[in-house]
């Protein structure tokens, strides 16, 4: 009897384990230094680091987190929004222009084609202009928000 439960147990367990997925790596060496301000774990071989925070945290190739966000350019409600973005592709700046429909409450998030979040900013008028004189040359996705909604999302081309 103790024999089936601890089976089971370990079936449930375990088993989970084989569905994650997780970043990999193949490290020449690495280890965990522990010390009075903290601790440190390292990995030597891999080629690529992110510096993230106020505290200067290091962040070594694959050893951190990550998040999937997908992006979408296709509205996700069925309400049809009289917001027009202009010019399309665009060379230095963007016009928000919200026609008739309110832009009271309203922002934006401005996302590079690999979905990286680059800028984000309140819209403040019925026809407001962006500023993407600094940006590279590339594709864009930018999703206008309402009261914390989306509302709309577009995708920009950058000269």
């Amino acid at each position: 009897m103790k024999s089936k439960l601890l089976i089971r147990f370990l079936i449930i367990s375990i088993a989970p384990m084989g569905l994650l997925k997780a970043q990999k790596a193949i490290a020449s060496t690495g280890t965990t230094a522990n010390g009075s301000g903290g601790s440190s774990t390292y990995t030597v071989g891999q080629i690529d680091y992110q510096q993230k925070g106020a505290n200067s945290q290091v962040m070594e190739g694959v050893q951190h987190s990550y998040e999937i966000l997908t992006l979408a350019v296709e509205d996700l409600d069925n309400k049809e929004r009289n917001i027009l973005l202009y010019p399309n592709p665009v060379k230095d700046f963007l016009f928000v222009d919200f026609n008739k429909e309110s832009y009271q409450n309203s922002n934006y998030a401005l996302f590079d084609a690999q979905g990286k979040l680059i800028k984000k900013g309140n819209l403040t008028q019925q026809k407001s202009e962006l500023d993407f004189s600094l940006l590279p040359s590339s594709v864009y996705i930018i999703q206008i928000f309402q009261k914390n909604q989306i509302i709309k999302t577009f995708k920009i081309i950058k000269k």
